[in-house]
């Protein structure tokens, strides 16, 4: 099917013309008229602020000081977002290492709280009377896996992948 493009720049007549892009092409010249629109938004603020006087509008060889302060901004935000996944990182353990190799901190303080007490009650209000023998069958399956999970067998995890059916 060939269609034109209706646009106040040109009209073309080709493939892409197919009513079946219309939507393509209102989103491409949204996305292409977004720049102008905040552009002439920063231009009514700085004129707003300091006056017609300050605001210049940028010339071909301004273009570049312009995109350099965007870019260094960017630039910043990307290196401390890096920053804190590689933090992120060092706090995460991978699912096939060795859940024993780790140690848990301990304190000198005893616990605030009766262990397990917590987990009981969030146990009864899920499952009422149930809960004992569902929190029972949890710790056999615990057992189980602690058992056959030793450094003879080291079976290899299953990857979480999120299923999309």
């Amino acid at each position: 099917c060939h269609f034109p493009i209706h646009h106040p720049e040109f009209t073309v007549m080709s493939w892409f013309s197919c009513p079946v892009y219309s939507r393509y092409w209102q989103h491409y010249w949204q996305a292409m008229a977004w720049p102008q629109r905040h552009r002439r938004a920063y231009r009514k603020a700085l004129e707003a602020a300091y006056g017609p006087c300050c605001y210049q509008e940028e010339g071909p060889c301004d273009q570049p000081r312009y995109a350099d302060w965007s870019s260094a901004e960017t630039t910043r935000q990307y290196f401390a977002q890096t920053e804190r996944h590689r933090e992120e990182l060092k706090n995460y353990m991978p699912a096939d290492q060795d859940l024993h190799s780790f140690s848990l901190r301990s304190s000198v303080a005893p616990p605030l709280e009766r262990p397990g007490e917590r987990r009981t009650a969030e146990m009864k209000k899920l499952y009422g009377g149930d809960a004992a023998k569902i929190m029972a069958m949890e710790a056999a399956m615990q057992l189980n896996f602690e058992r056959n999970c030793d450094l003879k067998k080291q079976p290899k995890y299953w990857p979480v992948i999120p299923l999309k059916l």
